[in-house]
């Protein structure tokens, strides 16, 4: 299966913020999306995803269109840079109202183990962010919008997690963005770069200069 989103256009306050976008991420693949701070990474991640609307643009799968909002299909999932997680219920009951097996997850990571009779305000921020990306890795979503997922882990952690994308592509295409771009890179098939509006696909870090997302 092929996500491709394109076309998107998306402005405020008399300010053009993205104007020429286009994606390309299979199944089987780890998408890496970097740019400065206020390009609007997030933004194309909401709009995708579907909680973010627009009139100008295409999301599409194998070619049909997706129907907005994408997340109502259950084929497309994404992590906010926010926390996201109920408050009222422990951890092993939000992991099953995601549907996400707990075997699975505590098998990648299994210190976590321990944590799932806690309620999420219990956790470190590294912890409950370990678990929030796992939640939407592990689902059954085809395809993974990630938004700073390495925000607040150890860089033991960050290794571990980019070894279960890589284990977990083989099923679904993920879609990473986080200011660690070289942890991005490294496991990335390929990587786009957001500047003044646009996506630009580079190859290595002289074509992240040249765009101006490193000085």
């Amino acid at each position: 299966m092929t996500l491709e989103f394109d076309g998107i256009e998306f402005g405020y306050d008399g300010r053009s913020l993205l104007t020429g976008i286009h994606v390309k991420c299979e199944q089987g693949q780890v998408v890496g999306l970097l740019g400065r701070n206020g390009t609007g990474k997030s933004t194309l991640m909401k709009i995708v995803f579907g909680t973010l609307s627009t009139d100008v643009g295409s999301v599409r799968i194998d070619g049909i269109p997706v129907a907005p909002p994408a997340f109502s299909a259950q084929k497309i999932s994404y992590l906010p840079q926010d926390h996201f997680l109920p408050g009222n219920l422990r951890l092993k009951d939000i992991m099953q109202l995601y549907r996400v097996n707990n075997e699975r997850a505590i098998g990648y990571f299994p210190e976590l183990k321990e944590d799932l009779h806690l309620f999420p305000d219990q956790l470190s921020g590294g912890r409950l962010r370990l678990f929030e990306v796992l939640i939407v890795l592990l689902g059954r979503a085809t395809f993974c919008l990630l938004d700073e997922p390495f925000t607040g882990l150890s860089p033991v952690f960050v290794e571990r997690l980019q070894q279960v994308m890589v284990a977990e592509k083989r099923n679904k295409g993920i879609i990473l963005s986080d200011h660690l771009f070289r942890d991005v890179m490294e496991i990335a098939d390929s990587v786009y770069v957001l500047s003044n509006g646009r996506t630009f696909q580079v190859a290595e870090e002289e074509g992240l200069v040249r765009r101006g997302y490193l000085v």
